[in-house]
């Protein structure tokens, strides 16, 4: 890819987009103004390329859930469940984008991505040929082939190896907490918030027991980077639910979240 282009990678979180609590309902007004947001940014940093990522929610989560619960495994009825939940969430953000001028394409993870063997491919030189032309790829957690049956693939993960592979200067993780915690803020009132941090150190604020993270679902997601071996990467994890944060978070001029180093 061109050098003089900055590359940045924005996770849009399940919890942010959809209200997880409720089956396929949608933050419309989030969704609304996270899409001005982007196109602001866009039209004011014309060398800046996105990839967008964005995880299930209320969408992909229940149905893989039920599937699971009832047939112990994701089977062809499910993965086609699956990836029609997950196309149709796609396809309304994608109008979104496309409403405030961010010219976007959507790529279906469950078509470029496959674990064969054990390994975890995909199709990287495609997002790069539309990353060349202008476009903002869109991608998203979804279903795919695996060794023979199906498996979920997280848009975390992919947001991970897209990270790596694209070289990308930053990644941001828009979520629905004001950033990384040294323990759950959900649960503990005295939860206090991490400025910065390196990612090296991020194993400390996990207990050494499976019982639960005490940073939060949010830590197992910084933790996975680390799995990955990304590096020369800056992670900034942010509340999509407060308006301007993220537009804050990708112009870098702002302590709004939390950053990691990797």
């Amino acid at each position: 890819m061109r050098s003089n282009y900055t590359y940045k990678i924005v996770k849009l979180g399940g919890s942010v987009i959809t209200f997880k609590d409720r089956p396929m309902s949608i933050r419309y007004d989030v969704v609304r103004y996270l899409a001005s947001e982007l196109a602001y940014f866009l039209s004011g940093y014309p060398d800046t390329r996105l990839v967008l990522i964005h995880g299930g929610g209320s969408f992909g989560h229940p149905v893989v859930h039920e599937c699971l619960e009832t047939r112990g495994e994701i089977d062809v009825e499910c993965f086609s469940k699956t990836s029609y939940t997950m196309m149709s969430l796609n396809t309304y953000l994608i109008k979104e984008l496309n409403d405030v001028g961010i010219k976007s394409v959507s790529i279906p993870p469950h078509t470029i991505f496959r674990r064969e063997v054990g390994r975890l491919t995909y199709e990287s030189d495609l997002i790069r040929k539309y990353l060349m032309r202008g476009l903002t790829p869109v991608l998203y957690g979804d279903v795919i082939l695996s060794n023979g049956s199906f498996e979920v693939i997280s848009g975390d993960t992919i947001a991970w190896l897209l990270a790596k592979d694209l070289s990308v200067g930053e990644l941001i993780f828009v979520t629905d907490v004001d950033g990384l915690f040294d323990k759950d803020p959900k649960k503990y009132a005295d939860a206090k918030l991490i400025d910065f941090i390196h990612a090296s150190s991020l194993a400390e604020l996990t207990f050494s027991t499976n019982e639960y993270d005490v940073t939060g679902s949010m830590g197992l997601k910084l933790v996975e980077g680390l799995k990955y071996d990304v590096r020369g990467v800056k992670v900034r994890v942010v509340n999509g639910l407060i308006r301007g944060n993220l537009y804050k978070s990708l112009v870098g001029g702002s302590t709004v979240g939390t950053v990691v180093e990797y």
